[in-house]
């Protein structure tokens, strides 16, 4: 029985480069994709994936499911064994020096979610789920190996058709679309200088906000990497480079 061949967006250039390549017949089409809704995403990011990559899946006739986190994820900014273990990628001086909490958010709210929407759909776990990773070949050191037998991760962007971010970005331009944005949450702590000041000031007084409650409970936290205050920072875009290195490196949310 053939596997089900489920892709899972993020929604930034990776998604958009494996989209592309979908329209150019340079991958091929998968049964499925789906994307979760964080409610949490940069602005830019949805209308993005509802104005090209949705319409471009529909078009070819794969269904696009937009899965809400609220509904599936067990864990919101809390979570460890005690619930006291931050899941965000913040900076932290607690040790001294400037250092870098591990990131939890997104096999959290995404990997997990993923899974657990994908486990109620009838019949799929009994073919058995190829889930695509949007990990690009300079990320290739982030694959994981298969945790469970029905349920298979799978990366067209290392074995399908090893793809970096530019040519994703190449693949994106070919078929005519606008550049999209790096896949991110507003209040990201990956996030450079230049995307902290891409945010509406609705989204950045947001990020403040919740850096607030954070650092109420771990007072060493911080999502900036200068170790102060989010809404205290002067931001330095030009500083940071262009906005394709991103903040982070690539693949980190798909």
């Amino acid at each position: 029985m053939k596997r089900i061949q489920l892709w899972s967006c993020g929604g930034g250039r990776q998604s958009a480069g494996i989209a592309a390549l979908i329209v150019e017949g340079y991958l091929p089409k998968p049964d499925h994709v789906c994307m979760v809704a964080l409610e949490s995403e940069f602005r830019q990011v949805w209308p993005y994936v509802n104005r090209y990559i949705r319409p471009a899946m529909q078009a070819l006739g794969v269904p696009f499911t937009a899965i809400p986190r609220a509904k599936y994820a067990t864990k919101d900014i809390w979570g460890g064994a005690d619930g006291k273990s931050l899941l965000l990628p913040a900076h932290s001086n607690q040790s001294g020096q400037a250092s870098k909490l591990p990131e939890f958010c997104s096999g959290e709210w995404k990997r997990e979610v993923a899974k657990r929407w994908a486990s109620e759909q009838d019949g799929w776990k009994a073919r058995g789920v190829d889930n695509w990773v949007g990990i690009s070949w300079e990320e290739r050191e982030r694959r994981r190996g298969q945790r469970q037998a029905w349920l298979k991760p799978v990366y067209p962007l290392l074995d399908m058709r090893p793809t970096d971010v530019s040519g994703c970005l190449s693949a994106v331009e070919g078929v005519g679309w606008p550049m999209p944005p790096r896949s991110r949450c507003s209040f990201c702590p990956n996030q450079s200088d230049a995307e902290w000041a891409e945010l509406s000031e609705a989204e950045f007084l947001a990020a403040c906000d919740l850096e607030d409650e954070v650092r109420a409970i771990d007072p060493h936290a911080y999502f900036h990497k200068a170790l102060i205050p989010l809404r205290d920072v002067t931001l330095q875009p030009k500083a940071d480079g262009p906005l394709f290195t991103g903040g982070c490196s690539a693949g980190m949310c798909y």
